[in-house]
C-alpha cells in the first residue's frame, strides 16, 4: 500500500517539478543574499538580499530587492521593476516599497551585480536613489568586491 501511496505522489509531482526547473531554465535571474562596503564614506556595511527574475528578453521583472545598512539605520525593501542580464553580469532597477524612511517609498534605484563563479569574488552596487523607479535597466559598470556572501546570476540565453 505505501509503495502503490509513493508511486502516485511521484507521479503527480515529478511532472511538476520538471515544468518548474523547464521554465527557470528561460529565466534571467539574480538570487543570492551579500555584505559589501559603501563606496563612500563612512564605508558602511550594507547587506543586500537580491531575487529577481525575468523572461529571456527582459520583459515580465519581478522579484525584490532587500538593503540594510546597520549602523546608518537604513532598513528598505523593493520590488523589482526591470532585470538585465548578459553573461555574469545583470542591472536590477526596483521601485522601493517599504522604508524605515518613509519619504523614500515610491523612489528608485538600479543595483549592478557581477557573479565571477566559485573562483572569484562576486562584485556589486548599489546607484544613487531616484525621485522616480527606473523604466530600463541599463548596462552599469561601477561595483564593489563583496565582504561575504554569494549571488548567482542565470542568462537564460546561454
Amino acid at each position: 500500500m505505501k509503495r502503490c501511496v509513493l508511486a502516485i505522489v511521484f507521479a503527480v509531482l515529478a511532472p511538476m517539478s520538471l515544468a518548474e526547473t523547464s521554465t527557470a531554465a528561460h529565466l534571467d535571474s539574480v538570487t543570492g543574499t551579500a555584505r559589501h562596503l559603501g563606496a563612500d564614506p563612512p564605508f558602511p556595511v550594507i547587506q543586500v538580499h537580491i531575487n529577481a527574475l525575468a523572461d529571456a528578453s527582459g520583459t515580465n521583472a519581478r522579484g525584490h530587492v532587500t538593503a540594510v545598512i546597520k549602523t546608518l539605520d537604513v532598513n528598505d525593501r523593493a520590488r523589482v521593476i526591470c532585470l538585465s542580464v548578459v553573461g555574469n553580469r545583470a542591472t536590477v532597477g526596483t521601485e522601493i516599497v517599504k522604508s524605515n524612511d518613509p519619504a523614500l517609498v515610491g523612489r528608485g534605484q538600479l543595483w549592478t551585480v557581477v557573479d565571477n563563479g566559485k573562483s572569484g569574488v562576486d562584485r556589486i552596487a548599489g546607484h544613487p536613489i531616484t525621485p522616480t523607479p527606473p523604466t530600463v535597466c541599463p548596462p552599469l559598470f561601477f561595483n564593489v568586491p563583496l565582504v561575504s556572501g554569494n549571488y548567482v546570476i542565470h542568462d537564460a540565453t546561454r
